[in-house]
């Protein structure tokens, strides 16, 4: 139990929230950006205003479903395995972002498999167990598109964020050797 209050009792939380405060707040606003310019040319050519109302749920759903598992992932790795400290180097500062990246890529494949593999639950594929037997039916024939529908999320989402995490990284490095901390930080990488 010393253990698990340890790791969550760890300092660094405010500095791994404002990283990805920043990289949830840029995507927001780049998907809002992104979203109004496609609802404004599909209004202006007139025959594609059928598509309109789709647009922002489709934001929504990739807001929801990618940038913020992706912005947990970069949380929990800045702050539990790897926080930026001010004594690190660029190039360490950069590997820590990367591995940011590869959590936060983690948590939306996670997310995203779960999420694949229970659509179209089909209640109906049997009579004996009931619903048991519909949600064994659902995962297994869902299984390999589900996973490669997530692997494929989970890629595209880290390899467009990896310039903005890793710029969210250096500029809170920059802070943080401006503004010495008065404790250390250290993540699980540290006790190494």
């Amino acid at each position: 139990m010393r253990g698990f209050a340890s790791l969550f009792g760890r300092r660094g939380v405010v500095a791994a929230a404002i990283a990805a405060l920043i990289v949830v707040t840029v995507e927001v606003v780049l998907q809002l950006v992104i979203t109004s310019l496609g609802t404004g040319i599909l209004l202006m050519q007139g025959s594609g205003s059928g598509n309109v109302p789709y647009l922002f749920p489709a934001s929504l759903v990739n807001l929801v479903l990618g940038v913020l598992p992706f912005a947990i992932g970069v949380f929990l790795s800045l702050w539990l395995l790897a926080p930026v400290a001010a004594e690190l180097h660029i190039a360490h500062v950069i590997t820590r972002a990367l591995l940011a990246v590869a959590a936060g890529a983690l948590i939306v494949f996670i997310v995203r498999l779960l999420g694949s593999l229970f659509t179209n639950f089909d209640e109906s594929a049997g009579y004996v167990f009931g619903w048991a037997s519909g949600l064994f039916s659902t995962v297994s024939s869902n299984a390999g598109w589900a996973f490669a529908q997530s692997l494929y999320s989970a890629l595209t989402t880290a390899i467009n964020l990896i310039p903005l995490t890793v710029l969210a990284c250096v500029l809170l490095w920059v802070w943080l050797r401006d503004h010495p901390a008065k404790h250390p930080v250290a993540g699980l990488i540290d006790e190494v």
